[in-house]
């Protein structure tokens, strides 16, 4: 049951940000698409589950576009969406194309389908496959598509470096209600990735602890994900009193967000960073620390913050 309602959320997740952005990501997605309106085209759904369905053009020429979002693999999705598609064909008399998009799995159903008798070919249908975990997350960055950098998280080559970027660009563009809804999507899908280390997660979780404190507050889900962290810290001070154990737990956690980022680009500093580290007990250095080090272009300069930070 608890698979289940996180699969439902994700889901959900995705499909939200589909009917915030879909014009722009679609564009990134299937190039030569061009969605014709901006609403998700009205179906029968006691007789279609479709995810996602548009009137677009694509090379010029109308089309009936069907959305498929998976964060699972389903061995018989082939046959659900041809389902989807003969029926759209049928209602609209125009061509179709269907797309399944997975953002973390790999081993899936590959188009094209075909349906055979011996060696005899019945049915060939083409659809199209897109594996976000496939996907180079740098193309997108670098290329300024907002409208994707929810999904970074889920694309190869998304490290704390860019993902941290990335945040920084969505607060830039969004309203403050707007980054809170692409905030949470951003989080679930970075809880859920293959791609980004676990040092990486840890690190950009981190930065969303620091400086985003509202959105933590207003999500429960998230709440529940950082709590773990600040009640060790509280339990470490305990014996010296509640006030004192939390902010020596903030600390601590501070200093293992910097051993994370050295180990993880300058990892020939681990030593000297650790003994730099627990020698600062001001949250404040620790904070400009982690700042500094996560923009360092190498690793002189990351070896100078290090000397410098105890000056």
């Amino acid at each position: 049951m608890i698979h289940k309602r996180q699969t439902q959320e994700y889901d959900n997740s995705l499909k939200a940000l589909f009917g915030d952005e879909a014009p722009d990501i679609l564009s990134y997605l299937l190039p030569g698409t061009e969605l014709v309106g901006e609403e998700n085209i009205e179906i029968d759904r006691s007789k279609l589950k479709a995810d996602l369905v548009y009137n677009i053009k694509y090379e010029g020429r109308l089309h009936i576009l069907n959305m498929e979002l998976q964060t699972h693999v389903d061995r018989k999705i082939h046959l659900r969406m041809l389902q989807y598609h003969v029926g759209l064909l049928a209602k609209y008399e125009i061509p179709v194309i269907s797309v399944v998009l997975y953002p973390f799995e790999t081993n899936v159903p590959r188009s094209p389908f075909e349906e055979k008798s011996g060696s005899k070919v019945l049915l060939t249908w083409h659809y199209e496959v897109i594996i976000l975990c496939q996907l180079e997350a740098e193309q997108f960055v670098s290329q300024g598509a907002i409208c994707m950098y929810s999904m970074l998280p889920a694309m190869k080559g998304a490290d704390a470096q860019l993902l941290l970027q990335a945040i920084k660009g969505v607060e830039e563009h969004y309203s403050r209600e707007e980054l809170r809804h692409h905030l949470m999507r951003f989080w679930r899908i970075l809880q859920k990735t293959k791609t980004v280390t676990r040092e990486d997660k840890e690190l950009v979780e981190e930065k969303l602890r620091m400086h985003y404190d509202w959105f933590i507050d207003t999500n429960p889900e998230v709440i529940q994900r950082v709590s773990r962290g600040k009640a060790e810290g509280r339990a470490e001070g305990r014996a010296e009193g509640k006030a004192e154990g939390k902010a020596e737990g903030k600390v601590e956690g501070l200093r293992q967000s910097v051993m994370i980022i050295v180990k993880s680009r300058f990892p020939a500093l681990e030593q000297l960073a650790w003994q730099q580290v627990t020698g600062i007990s001001n949250a404040e250095h620790l904070n400009a620390l982690i700042g500094q080090l996560i923009v360092a272009p190498n690793e002189e300069q990351a070896c100078k913050l290090l000397y410098a930070c105890k000056a």
